[in-house]
């Protein structure tokens, strides 16, 4: 149906009579978005490959505005793709990769789960959970997070269920153990929009933020963290509370799941040389990223500003995979933290996306587009309270990202929010980062994102059981992100640098 229906729905838009607020370019390009959006939504191709089919007809249809003697179509269209932000982002998956290849996230994880206070009731092993999913997804994606910890999670509902005798089948479709698989793909979820890093929602922010359209300036690391990190907890410990009301635990066997964690954890060989390489770069590269808001913090302004300029943070990701190909793992052998068939490992589709969503949202701005929306969504609105915008914005972050990607729904809503501050005039720090922390989640559905698709796979949970939990988390999300955003930015917290 989506197939069929977008292109009609763009056909249909172009024999529309075109509204005399747009010009040319910005009445092609919403043809080409309408079939954009509902390709992203219906998915008859990967949403990738939309968003390259989307910037080709940017310029085959003429949606691209230049001046004539200035540069052509394709370069304007194309330029985000080399966007800086697109090398941070990558920088950041070979960091994932290295920890994946050398099994320093599952060490990580399993000194979390394997711990006494982990298996002391069913409440603290959904903290255990979640809390490994947070710290794992703050580094790498939410799907490699998701994916690495989903095989012990299910192993240990396996051993809950042994203890149960001949009950051990209704137990894995129980609702409590539901909740421990829908527990790691919600916290892997919140735990990525702790750092800018976190999620490519929080990447495709950071290309909008540093384009003069918005702020003209970088995301900071550390600014960043210093709100996202206590949201990510917030989000943790509210997804605790309502997966505990949502799914009582009953009579567990702890004791054997204990020893059952200490078992998988036994199993982990001894440190390797290409884990300690791993923690190094990791070490290193986030240590420089924090660096400039530190020397900042203790008054040291010139260095912090030396640091902002020799050691930005896209070069600093970009040196991690160079660092992954120079550290050896067996100097004989020549075998290197890193190798060649590791770079067909990358997520290349979600670099593709990102680039694609960071080309049309400047393009919505350049033809005009963007701010024909928001005088139309203002108007509408009839508000211009910067908080109810806010609400709005993070509402809508929610409900289109149960329906496609993240990156998607960021792509797609951050240029007509960022219009409509314009109009009403308000700052768009609040409205902007309600928008990017809420597209990240979508709870409710098998297909919002990747960690829910892969916990749905596991055959354990009710889809009416899955959708129940995540408009109940949904709900605790927007009034999260709501309540952080506004104490933050009372107290005078802006992300940029």
């Amino acid at each position: 149906m989506g197939f069929v229906l977008g292109p009609a729905a763009m056909i249909a838009w172009y024999v529309a009579e075109p509204a005399e607020s747009l010009s040319p370019e910005a009445f092609r390009l919403a043809g080409i978005l309408i079939l954009t959006i509902i390709w992203w939504i219906s998915e008859p191709i990967p949403i990738a490959a939309t968003g390259l089919l989307a910037v080709v007809l940017c310029v085959v249809l003429g949606a691209v505005p230049v001046e004539p003697g200035k540069l052509d179509q394709a370069r304007v269209a194309f330029a985000p793709f080399g966007s800086p932000t697109v090398f941070f982002l990558l920088g950041g998956m070979f960091i994932g990769r290295a920890m994946t290849r050398h099994g320093l996230d599952r060490r990580m994880a399993l000194a979390i789960l394997a711990t006494r206070w982990a298996t002391m009731s069913g409440t603290t092993l959904l903290a255990a959970i979640g809390l490994s999913s947070i710290v794992l997804s703050m580094w790498i994606s939410n799907t490699a997070a998701t994916a690495m910890i989903c095989p012990v999670v299910l192993g240990m509902i396996s051993v809950l269920g042994a203890g149960m005798g001949d009950d051990a089948e209704s137990f894995s479709r129980s609702r409590y153990a539901s909740a421990l698989l829908l527990m790691l793909a919600y916290a892997s979820s919140a735990g990525g929009i702790a750092t800018p890093i976190g999620t490519t929602t929080n990447v495709v922010a950071m290309g909008y933020f540093r384009t003069d359209e918005y702020f003209g300036r970088p995301i900071d690391f550390g600014r960043w963290a210093v709100v996202g990190l206590p949201m990510a907890v917030s989000l943790g410990l509210a997804l605790l509370v309502w997966l505990r009301l949502f799914a009582p635990t009953g009579k567990l066997d702890l004791p054997a799941l204990r020893q059952h964690l200490r078992g998988e954890r036994a199993k982990l060989s001894r440190w390797t040389i290409g884990q300690y390489n791993t923690l190094v770069v990791f070490l290193t590269v986030v240590t420089l990223w924090v660096a400039p808001s530190v020397l900042l913090l203790i008054g040291l302004d010139e260095q912090s500003e030396w640091m902002r300029a020799h050691f930005p943070e896209p070069v600093v990701a970009m040196m991690a995979p160079v660092m992954f190909f120079l550290l050896p793992v067996d100097w004989k052998a020549r075998r290197f933290s890193l190798e060649i068939d590791d770079l067909a490992r990358i997520d290349w589709g979600t670099m593709l996306l990102f680039g694609s969503g960071l080309a049309l949202g400047n393009l919505m701005f350049q033809t005009g587009l963007a701010h024909a929306i928001g005088q139309s969504a203002f108007d509408w609105l009839n508000t211009d309270d910067v908080w109810a915008i806010t609400a709005l914005a993070i509402a809508g972050g929610l409900i289109l990202s149960e329906f496609t990607s993240n990156a998607a729904t960021a792509a797609a809503l951050i240029p007509v929010v960022a219009a409509i501050c314009g109009e009403a005039e308000i700052d768009m720090v609040a409205p902007l980062m309600g928008v990017t922390f809420a597209a990240s989640f979508g709870s409710a559905l098998p297909v919002s994102t990747p960690p829910n698709a892969i916990v749905y796979g596991s055959g354990l949970i009710p889809t009416r059981r899955m959708i129940l939990a995540g408009v109940g988390f949904d709900i605790c999300c927007g009034v999260v992100i709501w309540c952080v955003l506004r104490a933050a930015i009372g107290l005078g917290w802006s992300p940029l640098a």
